[in-house]
């Protein structure tokens, strides 16, 4: 936030940016209100800040937090004195090596992560989910294209080169945005990537379920009001790599 002030000075008010997992989720009354005054301190000194989430919230988020984020902010008055606001130094910081987050990374131990990040390809097909890993990791729809289509040809399953190729280049990325080191864009531009290939395996997927017919099915939507379905896509694409037919409604349904 305090970069983003600094760049766009004090001509459009910020939104932002309470760690809603962290501090809102896992802090005490105390750390929440802390958090906000260091938001006011960095950015709130000259105006134009609201201090919001910086993502949805859940509903399990104690009401006692979400008091304390309100009731901390209205106890600031312009002109804000800093120094009144008292040592922010320990303050909750999300991506700073000082203050990692409470959550680690769901893809911590996972073999094969560490597999494919260090492990350097024996046989053709091992090649093939090596490159559809990177294509995923550099986000090249052509080159995920084109090494879909050798993976075919030296005969490998849908399913292979979805899970061992595809999915787990989703993978990847997905820890290494948990470890702080990519953002949610690069999961967007990461699924993009993924939905490029999809067409190409998709009628093979469907086909190949149990008995050649799909072994169930699947209506899958996001609720009026969530429009973020990066998850409801990957749910839908590895439902079909499992024989499933998938009836997708959309977001904001």
């Amino acid at each position: 936030m305090d970069h983003a002030k600094r760049a766009i000075g004090g001509q459009i008010s910020l939104m932002g940016t309470l760690s809603p997992f962290s501090t809102l989720m896992h802090g005490s009354t105390t750390e929440v209100a802390n958090e906000v005054k260091k938001l006011a301190a960095e950015v709130g000194y000259n105006g134009g800040l609201i201090v919001m989430p910086g993502c949805d919230i859940d509903w399990t988020i104690p009401d006692e937090n979400m008091r304390a984020m309100i009731d901390t902010c209205a106890s600031i008055k312009y002109p804000m004195d800093i120094h009144a606001l008292g040592d922010l130094s320990n303050v909750y910081l999300a991506g700073h090596p000082k203050h990692p987050g409470k959550r680690t990374s769901s893809a911590m131990g996972d073999t094969d992560i560490a597999t494919a990040k260090t492990h350097r390809p024996q046989t053709p097909k091992e090649e093939v989910n090596a490159k559809l890993v990177e294509a995923i990791m550099e986000y090249d729809g052509d080159k995920a294209i084109e090494w879909v289509k050798k993976g075919i040809d030296l005969g490998m399953t849908p399913q292979e080169i979805v899970f061992d190729g595809l999915s787990l280049g989703m993978k990847v990325v997905g820890d290494m945005y948990e470890r702080n080191e990519r953002f949610v864009t690069d999961m967007l531009k990461a699924a993009k990537t993924m939905d490029k290939a999809m067409p190409i395996l998709t009628p093979l997927l469907e086909a190949s379920g149990a008995d050649g017919g799909p072994t169930g099915t699947v209506v899958v939507g996001l609720v009026r009001g969530n429009t973020q379905d990066i998850g409801k896509n990957l749910v839908c694409l590895m439902l079909k790599a499992n024989g499933f037919k998938v009836i997708d409604l959309g977001k904001n349904v």
